[in-house]
């Protein structure tokens, strides 16, 4: 096994824990009620040490609404930009964003299950709304440097930051809601035709490698589409 196939092995396996633990904690909920939801119950229930869980989670409310701190380091970019400079703009930032989310690992319907969720009980959003901007505003900072390697992003001067800064955060929003509405069509194709990636990819080596293989469809199909999307916008305002 290549150092590059250990490392892809070690994130989906990390990816497919987290996605128990969001399960878990989403199927509590649901079940028990928020209040009678614990960290040892959804720890439990995923089959981890409640220690493991604060590996992935800050609190039992960000398993539920599935928000994870993703560490857009100096780096990271730098090495993604090292890797993928041959990539365009729209391209490289879709390719950074869904690197570091993953393909979503979890049931196809989570997100409607979570949408209950917060019906019953709103107050799991005000809780969790300090971390979600934190993490926006570090991803925002990712793309700057990113963008800061594109001539036709990078400023005509010094003193331009401002302009590039007002270009980067269009361009984080453009992408990111590309991202968001591309893996929400995947989810809502991968529902009604039955199917999902799943948590489980099994004990024997076949399944495994389906497991992967459909990991590896959802995530071309999910990457292809949000950069469509974004460029699709991008041509009509020619």
């Amino acid at each position: 096994m290549t150092q590059d196939e250990h490392v892809g092995l070690r994130d989906r396996k990390r990816r497919e824990t987290r996605a128990r633990l969001e399960d878990a904690a989403v199927t509590l909920v649901l079940r028990d009620g928020l209040e009678h939801t614990t960290v040892d119950a959804i720890s439990e229930m995923a089959d981890v040490s409640p220690r493991t869980f604060f590996n992935y989670f800050e609190s039992k409310d960000a398993a539920i609404l599935g928000v994870h701190q993703i560490d857009f380091t100096d780096d990271m970019v730098a090495a993604h930009l090292a890797k993928h400079s041959d990539l365009d703009p729209v391209e490289s930032l879709v390719h950074l964003f869904l690197n570091l989310l993953g393909v979503p690992l979890s049931r196809s319907t989570i997100q409607r299950d979570r949408m209950e969720i917060v019906r019953r009980y709103p107050q799991l959003l005000t809780g969790q709304f300090s971390q979600v901007t934190q993490m926006a505003e570090n991803a925002k900072k990712a793309v700057r440097e990113v963008l800061a390697g594109y001539p036709q992003f990078a400023g005509d001067s010094s003193d331009d930051s401002a302009g590039h800064a007002a270009r980067a955060e269009i361009m984080f929003a453009l992408c990111s809601t590309g991202m968001r509405l591309a893996m929400e069509e995947w989810a809502a194709a991968t529902a009604a035709a039955g199917t999902d990636t799943g948590t489980d990819t099994g004990t024997g080596t076949d399944t495994d490698t389906r497991a992967v293989t459909d990991v590896d469809a959802a995530r071309e199909n999910i990457e292809q589409r949000a950069i469509t999307l974004v460029r699709e916008v991008i041509e009509r305002l020619k």
